[in-house]
């Protein structure tokens, strides 16, 4: 081969070569992030439309393979767009770069990309750091940079970087920031990132290696924030704060004592209980790690105490009031009341207001209540809750409770109404005795101021020899409101009449309105001949209608008027009373008869004296006169039983006939005369 064909022959096979080169497009690495102290690279890349001819990625840092990724299961070097590569040999600056492998162990490698550098310098004290970085490598052609830079940092006690940064700064403005330390005697690690949206629908970071500096915490921190002073279920006061800037140290808390003074320092803690009990204002300061104190906050928070008011039983009411919250953090905007009527088990949400003070109603009686209330940030993101306090309507006006002992009629001139009451307990503002002719339809009769628990009325305009009446009793409790109302009562009332057969027919209704049910019945008689009751022998058992019949046949001499009351024994009852009630007093007259002799001779052995043969003669109304034939009255007697011996002025009258004048009452008032002669015989 002469050397014209030889050398154009070389020409074509470089041609060809040359050719078959670039006809396959590599990927192209748009970002490199450095991670874990410069000992991991995140690489992120944009694949080319021959992706799927390649087999293998290579990836190189500082001219050393680090890692390959092949396709996997159902994956081609299509479904690559990133890799993270660990156990990269630190360094000041990585340049990066991607070998792509077809199936004939051809390569092609991707375009090189250098980081950025960063400078970290601390300040003379060391308290200050300055953070410069260079602008992204201008070989990634095509990309479109973000408009921020964004900085990281990581303390030597922390494992990792933020995700998000602490800083950011304009792609306009100079690069380079100056922090503040945050911690004492400790190294800081920057980053400084940057968005690169190489396409319309994919971007990644791309980071600087990692910077490290020592720094010490000279500066005083901000002013931290003392979110609420709140009280505990157990009523502490509690204190919740925080800082504004990380990894502080401590809190100081001071109070307000003519002037303000610190309290306690509180570690490892962003709340704080005073064990002194509160009733305190209060402001806080923070301790960084290098133990430099902020100024304190500043405006205090003081505990917000509730207290009880007026406790309304008879309106079912109770007014609390409270001291408003001052300087909430986020400006407060509204308290909320809550009570829980089981202990504080559950908690009810009863009123929201902007006042200081509310009041509570329809609430029960009887029951213990616990409130407090809660006030709530504009926000509503703070909260701040008062002491718990507990209270009860304690006067309640369903124990008030009267009850009627007993109804009796005393000495047949009035009626008598004797009340046990709760006042022995529960006071009340009076008392008042209610009557009713049907049981149904009561009218006041006489009240009473409270003075306890017993109490006893007179009835003085009941006609209870003909009519039954029913009584009950209510009180006007502490409330002034009519409660306690009682049984219904009435007195007993005795009814009866005479028969011809010498008998006196009684009836009484059953008493029944005890707590205790009636034992039995006594009933006593008084006959004109006698100055008091007597007690019958039996006792009566208790009927619905109860009937006696009284024979009197042999009381003939004792007049015509009989008397009969009936008294109603108790048995024990619930209260401890065993009461009697006393019926009003019965008279049924006999029908009186009347014999009278026409002769009498007081000078024999018998037939002495002049008297009418009387049976069942009342000596009301009854009168015997006797004249001589002038016209002298010669004998005079209201007793029904006494008669003329035949003596006139102390010697017996003459032989001779007589007359005389008898005059008695019949049951009904008819007064009956009679008159005739009678003859003294020697």
């Amino acid at each position: 081969m002469d050397m014209a064909k030889r050398v154009l022959y070389i020409f074509i096979l470089i041609f060809c070569c040359a050719f078959g080169s670039y006809a396959i497009e590599p990927p192209i690495l748009q970002c490199v992030e450095l991670q874990n102290n410069n000992t991991r690279v995140k690489m992120s890349w944009d694949n080319s439309d021959d992706c799927a001819s390649f087999v293998a990625y290579n990836f190189y840092v500082n001219g050393t393979m680090v890692g390959t990724a092949t396709p996997g299961n159902n994956y081609t070097m299509c479904n690559y767009g990133s890799t993270v590569l660990n156990n990269i040999t630190p360094a000041s600056t990585y340049t990066c770069y991607i070998e792509a492998v077809t199936a004939s162990g051809a390569t092609y490698n991707s375009n090189v990309v250098q980081t950025i550098s960063i400078t970290v310098t601390p300040s003379a004290d060391s308290s200050l750091v300055t953070i410069e970085w260079e602008a992204p490598s201008s070989q990634m052609s095509g990309s479109t940079w973000g408009d921020t830079y964004f900085l990281y940092k990581m303390r030597d006690f922390e494992d990792d970087f933020s995700p998000t940064p602490f800083a950011t700064i304009p792609a306009t403005a100079e690069r380079h920031y100056v922090d503040t330390s945050d911690v004492c005697y400790n190294y800081l690690y920057y980053q400084v990132g940057i968005t690169n949206n190489y396409s319309a629908n994919h971007s990644c970071v791309f980071r600087t290696p990692i910077g490290s500096v020592f720094v010490v915490d000279r500066l005083h921190p901000s002013t931290p924030v003392l979110d609420s002073v709140t009280y505990t279920e157990d009523n502490q006061v509690m204190l919740g704060f925080h800082a504004e800037e990380p990894y502080m140290n401590g809190y100081i808390v001071y109070y307000l004592n003519n002037g303000w003074e610190p309290l306690d320092t509180v570690y490892n803690s962003t709340t704080w209980i005073d064990p002194f009990g509160g009733d305190r204002c209060y402001r806080i300061a923070v301790l960084d790690s290098c133990l430099n104190s902020s100024p304190m906050t500043l405006d205090e928070q003081c505990d917000m105490k509730l207290y009880p008011g007026a406790i309304d039983a008879c309106n079912h009411s109770a007014t609390l009031s409270w001291n408003t919250y001052t300087h909430m953090t986020g400006g407060l905007n509204h308290f909320e009341v809550f009570l829980s009527a089981d202990q504080g088990a559950t908690w009810t949400s009863v009123q929201n207001t902007t006042s200081t003070s509310t009041t509570l109603q329809n609430l029960l009686l009887n029951t213990d209540y616990i409130a407090f209330v809660r006030a709530f940030s504009n926000d509503e993101e703070i909260t701040a809750s008062s002491n718990r306090i507990t209270f009860s309507l304690d006067a309640d006006e369903s124990a008030d409770m009267t009850y009627i002992r007993s109804v009796s009629v005393i000495d047949n001139e009035y009626v008598q109404v004797k009340v046990h009451t709760s006042g022995d307990t529960l006071a009340f503002q009076s008392i008042t005795l209610q009557r009713s002719n049907d049981g149904i339809n009561f009218q006041d009769l006489e009240t009473q101021g409270y003075s306890g628990a017993a109490y006893t009325f007179q009835d003085q305009t009941a006609d209870f020899n003909h009519s039954t009446y029913y009584y009950r009793t209510y009180v006007i409790n502490s409330c002034q409101i009519p409660a306690g109302y009682s049984n219904i009562a009435h007195n007993i009332l005795l009814t009866g009449e005479a028969t011809n057969a010498h008998e006196d027919v009684l009836q009484w209704s059953n008493y029944g309105e005890w707590n205790g049910d009636v034992d039995y019945y006594e009933l006593y008689r008084k006959t004109e001949s006698e100055l008091t009751f007597a007690l019958m022998p039996e006792h009566l058992s208790p009927s619905t209608i109860n009937t006696y019949y009284d024979d009197v046949n042999n009381l003939y001499e004792s007049g015509s008027i009989f008397k009969y009351y009936v008294v109603a024994h108790e048995t024990m009852n619930d209260y401890g009373f065993q009461d009697e009630c006393i019926s009003n007093q019965l008279e049924v007259r006999q029908l009186p008869s009347i014999y009278i002799p026409n002769a009498f001779t007081p000078l024999q052995t018998i037939n002495k004296v002049f008297q009418p043969v009387s049976s069942f003669v009342s000596a009301e109304g009854y009168s015997f006169n006797i004249w001589n034939r002038m016209g002298t009255l010669i004998f005079s007697t209201h007793n029904p039983y006494v008669g003329w011996d035949g003596y006139f002025d102390g010697k017996v009258a003459p032989m001779d006939v007589y007359v005389y004048k008898i005059y008695y009452t019949l049951p009904d008032g008819t007064v009956e005369q009679r008159k005739g002669s009678v003859m003294l015989v020697y």
